[in-house]
């Protein structure tokens, strides 16, 4: 995108009730790109940058567009999952301008945001894995992302081809659609924020709000995001975005996406964090080898052992997968109170001997933990040199690689150190009792 073609945009914005804090202007940075910079400094909680309402672009407004531009109601759009999904209403909403510029003649007055789609990078510069050659998706061998950029992409695939059916030709291209889909789901918002009185138990969904996405992502940036009445006449409801600390001249204003992984930053975003403080690695245990008696005692426990479960930047374990493991490995809670029936004047040996299976228990889950960690570990060394690949995702897949391969380390070097200390403990006087 072209400083041009964004500043065409912003005055769009304001021409339609929108507003851009004046002493911003933009300028393109070696490393975050295309973004909105201060011009001199600003107060904390200067409003940035502001999107009407009724600038935004929601599934509702999408669904109203398509069916007017194309004369069908709205129990047209069915596909073989039923009612079509927020994404396919938004993709094909965006989909029939590029249609529309084809076409030529009278713009279809429903069609509100040629100029907003015309701002957006175009698909070719477009970085997440959808985006990427197949040879590029080599590099993700080894890691969750393989399975689930696969997943994503028939899944996207087969949307497309529902809205092309319904919209009723090719106009709406794979192409087209899969652009779409990405800009939804790299530069939305949560519909929540269209509402002045939220409900904070109701649902909510992906939106486009634009000049809002022209600020790129950094850490930890204090920003507020804030639905309220513009102070215009007459006055409308906006959503607005401030930093809330006071900025000096001469730097780039930044959104904050909130903490994300690497993983999620590559595939909704097209880029990784190096020493992400909020990376984690997703672990899953094969459930389908869990025996019938443990797979008896976790839904007991209502443990899920299906679910996905992360290690921390620390290497520190989801302490659900910990449980989880624990019970898989434990004995029967009914065996364990009918052993305490018969003991009913327990000694000190006695409480000697549980202590000592209760630390045998633990290493015996440590084992499994660390045997997990280790074969995740192991599918992460994949040479990866030989890919034909852009100098841009090899980089991201590089730094998202080593996070996983940091990640799965620090676990290592905890479960290692208390294994250690168990067996330390072990050897210096817990012996089992029927033995000394």
């Amino acid at each position: 995108m072209s400083i041009e073609v964004a500043q065409t945009m912003l005055r769009w914005l304001v021409d339609n009730g929108g507003h851009v804090e004046p002493s911003l202007v933009l300028a393109v940075d070696p490393s975050s790109g295309l973004g909105l910079h201060t011009t001199s400094p600003l107060a904390p909680d200067t409003p940035l940058v502001a999107c009407p309402f009724e600038l935004a672009i929601t599934p509702a407004q999408a669904t109203a567009a398509v069916c007017a531009t194309l004369g069908l109601a709205e129990d047209a759009l069915v596909w073989a999952h039923g009612a079509w999904n927020e994404r396919m209403r938004v993709a094909a909403y965006l989909g029939l301008h590029w249609v529309a510029a084809d076409v030529g003649g009278a713009w279809p007055e429903p069609l509100k945001h040629r100029t907003y789609l015309a701002s957006l990078p175009p698909p070719n510069t477009v970085l997440t894995p959808l985006h990427w050659t197949e040879a590029e998706l080599e590099l993700l061998d080894g890691t969750n992302l393989a399975h689930v950029v696969r997943e994503r992409r028939d899944e996207w695939v087969a949307e497309g081809a529902a809205v092309r059916a319904a919209t009723g030709g090719e106009g709406v291209t794979w192409e087209r659609y899969l652009a779409a889909a990405t800009y939804l789901s790299s530069r939305s918002f949560p519909s929540r924020l269209l509402s002045l009185d939220p409900d904070p138990a109701a649902d909510s969904h992906p939106v486009l709000l634009p000049g809002l996405d022209l600020l790129n992502h950094a850490r930890g940036q204090p920003v507020t995001w804030l639905s309220s009445l513009s102070p215009g006449s007459p006055p409308r409801p906006v959503v607005s975005i401030s930093c809330a600390r006071a900025l000096g001249p001469s730097v780039e204003v930044y959104n904050n996406y909130g903490p994300k992984a690497n993983d999620e930053l590559v595939l909704g975003y097209g880029f990784a964090l190096r020493d992400n403080p909020d990376d984690t690695v997703a672990l899953r245990l094969g459930v389908g080898s869990i025996p019938a008696p443990a797979a008896a005692r976790l839904a007991r426990s209502g443990l899920d052992p299906a679910r996905v479960f992360c290690v921390r930047r620390d290497g520190e374990m989801d302490s659900e997968l910990v449980k989880v493991v624990r019970v898989m490995l434990g004995e029967d809670e009914e065996d364990a109170a009918e052993g305490d029936a018969h003991d009913d004047n327990k000694d000190e040996d006695a409480h000697d001997h549980g202590a000592e299976k209760e630390l045998h228990l633990e290493l015996d889950v440590l084992d499994v933990l660390a045997g997990m960690v280790r074969d995740k570990a192991a599918k992460l060394e994949v040479d990866t040199s030989g890919v034909d690949a852009r100098d841009e995702v090899r980089h991201m897949c590089d730094v998202y690689r080593q996070g996983q391969k940091d990640i799965l380390a620090a676990a290592i070097d905890r479960l290692e150190d208390r294994i250690e200390r168990i067996d330390k403990l072990l050897e210096e006087g817990m012996r089992c009792p029927c033995c000394a």
